[in-house]
């Protein structure tokens, strides 16, 4: 038999027990053991849950995130969005539309829309046409230029 017959069965076996001293490493590097085991924590509600039924404010929408805060007031098919932006940059002009009950996409006008900068707030006008009241929206979105910040709340009644 020649000389690299013989090698080539070792090396098979270098390979094969390299694999296991590996996953026998990996296996031992994951824990699984009672020392050095870390807890899971638990998470706490930060204001107390409600005890009875939840109940909305017909008409009012809150929205929240990223440093942007929003509300939404209608009243008939007409309504007052004010922004609060403190995102870290410019705001584009803000946009909405509703999606009725019935799945309907209905776009609101936004007079004199315009950028908002870093730490400034802006109270806008948004008009619907008549058929968008605080009974006839399923959801509200929220746009600033062509990016979907996503959907308002109901706001809690007080």
């Amino acid at each position: 038999m020649s000389t690299a017959r013989r090698i080539l069965p070792l090396r098979r076996l270098e390979l094969w027990l390299a694999c296991w001293l590996v996953l026998a490493l990996a296996t031992a590097c994951t824990g699984g053991g009672a020392s050095g085991s870390t807890k899971t924590p638990i998470a706490t509600p930060t204001s107390a849950l409600p005890t009875g039924p939840v109940r909305f404010q017909p008409g009012e929408y809150r929205y929240g995130f990223g440093g942007v805060t929003a509300s939404l007031s209608f009243v008939g098919s007409a309504a007052t969005l004010e922004v609060k932006n403190a995102s870290g940059g410019e705001l584009a002009a803000p946009a909405l539309y509703v999606v009725s009950g019935t799945g309907e996409h209905v776009d609101g006008s936004i007079s004199g829309a315009a950028p908002i900068a870093d730490g400034s707030s802006a109270t806008f006008h948004v008009t619907f046409p008549d058929q968008v009241t605080s009974k006839t929206i399923g959801l509200v979105i929220l746009l600033f230029g062509d990016s979907n910040y996503g959907a308002f709340a109901p706001a809690p009644a007080a």
